[in-house]
């Protein structure tokens, strides 16, 4: 079923005998919706529907944060009602022009409605189709002239010019006002072909206007396509009855068009001149969607105080150290340690939620290849971060020459994310360090140490001091499972 064409509805079946009734579309629309993306669909919604003004909207958002999750929920969301087409620019990548390749995609996602090679409507848009990109060349390549060179073709021809040449020159003008004159009708009959596309799909289906076109994946595409992709929606689909959404990290994307034009380009301000708005996703609360990615991992535990709550009648309350703005902690109900480990250590390494569940995937493999029933979670799961993050600081972590000093020095720089032990918080950095020295320090040096520590340290120096040579199967089996992806 295409995603123009989803119901919600609810299905009766029987099953031994007796009539089961299933969830309708509407609820399975957003069954695995963790961060609540739903309220910002409606919200959305509602802002296009009731301001006609506002064509195109950005939703911009760090690549991997969830973005084309929350498109093609929101599209089946908006089907219900409305004509929805979704692009997936980088799929669409390999092609030359944009335009084509949108039209293609729109032809694909309407035939059902509308059948394009058989109506006017569909002979008029893949002809204006084809012919607007045939037309706009010399004007597209005299706009190229000025804006590199910085002159007109006039300018580059000189003052002191040969009759020949002035002669050329004017013809030349001619030529380009006569080809912009059947350009403009060309871009008119472009338009009305799109509409009327949109409109006789939407009214065979029972929807309503505007039509909705998704351009997703825009920020994995090279900088030129997607540049010449927004120049077209800009030129030749604002329509009354069309909206378009293009999520996008701009920040990104406003790097790797640097990267082409020149560091002094200001592309982010080139790019805002292609939108009429932005919104911004809310990635700050990840903890459902790192809750139901993490598997079942049999593993030592560090004693964190998962809720950071300190009870009333606790016998130490005047040593209990309650949280901080630094402090990670979690109120979901039956929340694991690992599942708030991750999400702290996701923060540490400032992660998107996309590189976090593929790291939930390397240690839950490394874990299943070693095969242990006191799996050291969290020192692996530290390392695979450090390793798909801070290639220089895994590298220190490893180091056989003054590794705690070498790690501290880069760890340092990294923002301070704590985690609460009831009786302290205590960074991830602090903790990361003790597993150092116990693993660098010789077994006199151990032994020392057992004799000083307390709260936390002493419950991890007991659970490993017994158990070292595990520390030196870990680095060859994540090594492995960094080529995970």
């Amino acid at each position: 079923m295409s995603i123009a064409t989803l119901d919600s509805t609810i299905a009766i079946i029987k099953l031994e005998g007796k009539e089961h009734t299933m969830i309708t579309e509407e609820e399975t629309i957003w069954h695995d919706d963790y961060m609540d993306r739903k309220k910002s669909s409606d919200f959305l919604t509602t802002y296009l529907l009731a301001n006609s003004h506002i064509k195109v909207l950005n939703v911009n958002s760090p690549w991997g944060s969830g973005k084309s999750f929350f498109l093609s929920r929101w599209a089946k969301e908006l089907s219900k009602n409305h004509i929805c087409i979704i692009f997936d620019s980088w799929a669409n990548d390999f092609s030359s022009e944009p335009l084509i390749a949108l039209i293609t995609c729109i032809e694909q996602q309407t035939k059902d409605a509308t059948t394009l090679n058989s109506t006017d409507a569909g002979k008029t848009i893949i002809s204006a189709g084809s012919n607007l990109i045939k037309k706009a060349t010399p004007l597209i390549a005299k706009g190229l002239v000025k804006k590199f060179l910085g002159v007109e073709i006039d300018q580059l021809l000189g003052d002191n010019t040969s009759d020949e040449v002035s002669d050329l020159t004017e013809s030349l003008v001619g030529k380009l006002i006569e080809e912009q004159s059947k350009t403009s009708d060309n871009i008119i009959a472009f338009k009305e072909a799109v509409s009327e596309t949109l409109s006789q799909a939407a009214e065979k289906r029972g929807k309503s206007s505007p039509a909705f076109i998704f351009i997703d994946e825009l920020d994995r595409c090279r900088p030129t396509y997607a540049i010449e992709l927004l120049e077209r929606i800009k030129h030749f689909f604002e329509l009354e009855d069309c909206r378009f959404i293009v999520a996008s990290d701009s920040k990104q994307l406003a790097h790797s068009i640097r990267a082409v034009y020149g560091e002094q380009f200001y592309s982010e301000r080139y790019l805002a001149r292609f939108f009429d708005s932005e919104f911004r996703l809310d990635n700050r609360d990840t903890f459902r969607v790192i809750s139901e990615n993490m598997p079942k991992i049999e593993s030592l535990k560090l004693g964190v105080n998962i809720s950071g709550r300190i009870e009333r009648n606790y016998r130490n309350s005047q040593k209990a150290a309650y949280p901080d703005t630094h402090t990670i902690t979690c109120e979901i109900e039956g929340y694991s340690e690992n599942s708030l480990i991750i999400a702290a250590l996701s923060k540490l390494f400032d992660l998107e939620l996309r590189d976090t569940i593929r790291l939930i995937k390397q240690i839950k493999s490394t874990s299943d290849f070693l095969n242990e029933k006191e799996f050291n979670f969290f020192w692996v799961a530290f390392l695979i971060f450090a390793k798909s993050s801070n290639e220089k600081l895994y590298q220190a972590l490893n180091s056989t020459d003054n590794p705690v000093s070498k790690s501290a020095e880069i760890l340092k720089n990294l923002q301070q994310v704590t985690i609460s032990f009831t009786s302290s918080n205590t960074t991830l950095t602090e903790i990361a360090l003790f597993y150092l020295e116990l693993i660098s320090y010789n077994r006199e040096q151990r032994q020392r140490m057992g004799s000083t520590i307390n709260g936390w340290k002493e419950s991890i120096y007991n659970s490993v001091i017994d158990r070292m040579h595990i520390f030196s199967d870990y680095r060859n089996v994540i090594e492995l499972a960094h080529k995970l992806d």
